[in-house]
């Protein structure tokens, strides 16, 4: 059985392209499930296209935990609900689980037929500030802030999360580098988002980056790199009051 776990947060435009894109064979040995805090017609659509809806508070991580609490299947696929990450890319996802304790859905540099002018350029531009930050605690993975992503319910209830909001990506990879699981990734298209680029969190919300920093400096001891995270910070801030 494969739990698939979708947070959302008024993403109207996007949840049924979601849903109705997740292969059919995979949905006959799946529980798909919706944990949402929309405002929206968001939990309406999706609970007429048979996914099983959870009202929570906001927080991607909140939810992301509330999700696993009410799922039981033994692979736990994460899903964004904007219409970003393509459901059709699971079956990949799950073969490349068979070597790996997580697996990751990434956009990438690769060109693909399906990908999104905007997207695209939208990822080299994010891709920016996220490289540097993900490099300096050694995760490799193209996309690290991937909301696609695949894992065995063992290995998630190692890790222990505890981030609320949408830092919990950030916390999740720092304690795989941490416990030393295997990662792996799967290369997707840049697809267009449902409600446009304005309605990204990271874009209407810029200082998530700040929180993302924060959990790194939270899990990581070592006073070098402390200090080359905080100097990253400290531009940051900068560049976001200017």
């Amino acid at each position: 059985m494969l739990s698939i776990i979708i947070p959302t947060l008024n993403e109207e435009e996007g949840i049924a392209k979601v849903i109705c894109s997740i292969p059919e064979k995979i949905k006959r040995q799946s529980e798909v499930i919706v944990v949402d805090a929309s405002t929206d017609n968001t939990p309406i659509i999706a609970e007429r296209l048979g996914a099983k809806v959870i009202k929570e508070r906001k927080g991607k991580g909140r939810q992301m935990r509330r999700g696993v609490k009410e799922s039981t299947g033994e692979i736990l696929i994460f899903l964004d609900g904007d219409g970003t990450d393509p459901p059709q890319y699971i079956p990949k996802l799950i073969k490349k689980l068979e070597t790996a304790n997580l697996v990751l859905g990434c956009r990438s540099m690769k060109n693909f037929k399906s990908d999104d002018k905007m997207m695209r350029i939208f990822f080299k531009l994010y891709s920016l500030y996220m490289w540097p930050i993900f490099g300096l605690i050694n995760f490799k993975a193209s996309d690290p802030l991937a909301g696609f992503r695949a894992i065995r319910r063992k290995d998630w209830d190692k890790l222990d999360l505890k981030s609320d909001y949408f830092e919990i990506e950030t916390e999740m990879d720092i304690k795989v580098i941490k416990k030393g699981f295997v990662i792996k990734e799967v290369a997707i298209p840049n697809l267009k988002r449902g409600g446009g680029l304005k309605n990204s969190k990271l874009i209407s919300n810029p200082k998530m980056w700040l929180r993302i920093i924060k959990v790194a400096l939270k899990y990581f001891k070592d006073e070098e790199l402390k200090l080359k995270l905080r100097s990253f910070e400290s531009k940051l801030k900068s560049k976001l009051k200017g």
